[in-house]
């Protein structure tokens, strides 16, 4: 699956492959979706899928008519998270043309609409928040709000604004370096949470990293101007680090991977990953923007399944990635 979005030029893509708003809103008088029978999912899904489609979001995916495969594909791609690789009735995701924006419906809460662009580009997804804002509350339909508490949300941990902003960074110069500890506990001290690439419980794997910052009631402005000073000093230490990695090391490395992707019947997901990230390390030291964003479209294409995975996995992992690469 080739994202659009990921392959337009963008500032500091070297470190932040993307950045990411999400809203999370529930619709008034529906239970949240885990307490929601089937004919109130499917209202709720019939309501957003006609509201959303109007407002541009038209390419519409009903998740429980896909195989575990296609699903672990689009959790890959970041278009589903993992909460929705289960077959599930009345589970949609719904897309505009170049999938940079992406509604999940009846999810953890009943819709997680996500902004996603390449890059570290701040302005702009300030710029599509809020007009995605200025969309949801124009629309037909009454949103779950209290005065004293904001948007109702199934997790009480995003009440409020609904809102976490996210970016995809990879450290590999810093890991390599065993700096990268303190770096997120950088992070950490401003309230944003680190993790993997593939959230709640993944672990940063070759520098790939994930690092999110919880709205709650701060506008995105607020978000911004709380990460943008501490991000900017990151990127220049990732940059520094990476003038350290021994780049005969790094030839030997990729020799070794290429001998084992040749021959190799089946790849675990670490493998995979440590293949995609020294594949994009090398073109990053040698300049090579085109290397580096094929190794990103790679990432987004690899398929997640949930553990433990089928006994198939990891032998179409094998070929998938022999073919790309």
């Amino acid at each position: 699956m080739s994202i659009a979005w990921l392959a337009e030029p963008a500032p500091d893509r070297d470190v932040v492959i993307s950045g990411r708003v999400r809203l999370a809103r529930n619709l008034l008088h529906y239970p949240f979706p885990h307490r929601a029978s089937e004919a109130q999912l499917e209202a709720i899904a019939q309501r957003l899928r006609e509201a959303l489609g109007a407002a541009g979001l038209t390419q519409a995916i009903d998740l429980s008519g896909l195989s575990l495969q296609e699903r672990a594909r689009l959790v890959g791609a970041r278009i589903i998270s993992p909460a929705l690789l289960q077959a599930q009735a009345h589970r949609w995701a719904l897309l505009n043309a170049d999938g940079s924006v992406v509604a999940a419906l009846n999810e953890e809460d009943h819709l997680r609409l996500q902004i996603t662009c390449a890059g570290w580009q701040p302005d702009r997804l300030q710029r599509e928040l809020i007009r995605w804002e200025r969309t949801l509350n124009a629309m037909p339909l009454v949103w779950a709000r209290a005065p004293k508490w904001g948007y109702l949300t199934a997790s009480p941990i995003n009440l409020g604004s609904g809102l976490r902003l996210g970016l995809l960074l990879h450290l590999m110069g810093l890991q390599r370096a065993r700096q990268i500890t303190r770096w997120l506990e950088a992070l950490q001290a401003l309230g944003c949470h680190t993790r993997g690439l593939y959230g709640e419980g993944s672990l940063a794997f070759e520098g790939y990293v994930q690092i999110s910052l919880l709205g709650r009631r701060d506008p995105l402005d607020e978000l911004l101007a709380r990460l943008r000073g501490t991000l900017r000093t990151l990127i220049d230490a990732e940059r520094t680090a990476r003038e350290q990695i021994n780049r005969t090391a790094l030839e030997e490395e990729w020799g070794e991977l290429q001998a084992t992707l040749r021959h190799a019947e089946s790849l675990s997901l670490g493998t995979t990953l440590r293949a995609l990230a020294v594949y994009r390390m090398r073109g990053m030291l040698d300049e090579n923007a085109a290397l580096r964003d094929a190794a990103d479209q790679m990432l987004f294409e690899a398929a997640v399944y949930p553990p433990p995975e089928p006994e198939h996995a990891a032998a179409e992992r094998a070929s998938w990635l022999r073919h790309r690469l």
